[in-house]
Parts: C-alpha cells; structure tokens; sequence
C-alpha cells in the first residue's frame, strides 16, 4: 500500500497515503477501505475494494486477485472504446437533425426575408417556433437515449 501511495499519480496517491494514515490513527484495514470506497463512489474502486477484503478474509492470492481485476477493468474500458465508436454516427446524426431546422431557418431568412417575415413577427409564427424548438428538443434527447449504451 505504501509503495501505490508513492508510484501512483497525485490524486489516487493521496487518497492510498490517507488509508495509510487512517490504520495508523487505529482505524481497521477493512473499514479504512470502505471509508476510501465511500470517498470515491467509483464502481471501479467497490471492486477493489471488495477483491482486497475478500482476499484478506478468506486468504487467496492478492496479487492474483488485483492482476484478474486489472484485466477486466482495461477489457472493459476496450468494450466502452468500441461501443463509443460503434455509436458515433448515431449522436452525429442527433446533433445534424438538431441542427438542421436552425440551418435552414436562418438560410431562409436570408435569402426570403419577406417570406419569413411572417414567422418571426406573428403570434402564429412564434407559436410554430416554440413547438418545433420543444419538439427538436425532444428529438435530440431521444437520439441520445437511443444512442446511450451502458456497459
């Protein structure tokens, strides 16, 4: 523990360095973990957690266990790295139909201000922007939803 407290980068140093402390103030190894667990409410941290008390109350190999562990973790974030790239085009596509409306409103606006005129000074016309705004709002939330994989 004290060799992670020194070879690991700041922030995960100093929450390994405050375990150290806490089981020299007195503080029992397993409830020095879970206090580290509750600190960092990572599911990544619970399954260290948990691999280092089991090993400490049944007496398998750490070294062993941390090594499983550590595989699966990097197996993973490989898994999360393809579903993300799997999923690309479809949070683009949610962005482009986003932003497809606003695109050609503005282009209209431009190039058939009288046209247009209509939209932007009626109440009929702010009433059909504030529908297509919610409903384009809606949209997106949707494509995001669809495009959400939890791993």
């Amino acid at each position: 523990m004290e060799s992670l407290a020194k070879d690991i980068e700041p922030p995960l140093a100093e929450e390994f360095s405050l375990i150290l402390r806490e089981q020299r103030m007195g503080v029992k190894p397993d409830e020095a973990l879970e206090h580290f667990n509750v600190r960092v409410p990572i599911p990544d941290v619970t399954l260290f957690v948990s691999a280092v008390n089991i090993s400490r109350d049944i007496g398998g190999n750490l070294a062993e266990s941390l090594a499983l562990l550590s595989e699966t973790l990097r197996r993973r974030l490989i898994m999360e790295g393809k579903i993300r790239a799997l999923t690309a085009q479809g949070r683009l596509q949610g962005i482009v139909m986003a932003l497809m409306p606003v695109g050609i409103a503005t282009f209209l606006t431009f190039a058939y201000p009288d046209t247009m005129h209509g939209l932007y000074h009626t109440l009929i016309g702010w009433c059909v922007m504030a529908l297509a705004a919610v409903m384009e709002f809606l949209g997106y939330r949707m494509c995001r939803k669809i495009m959400s994989i939890d791993v």
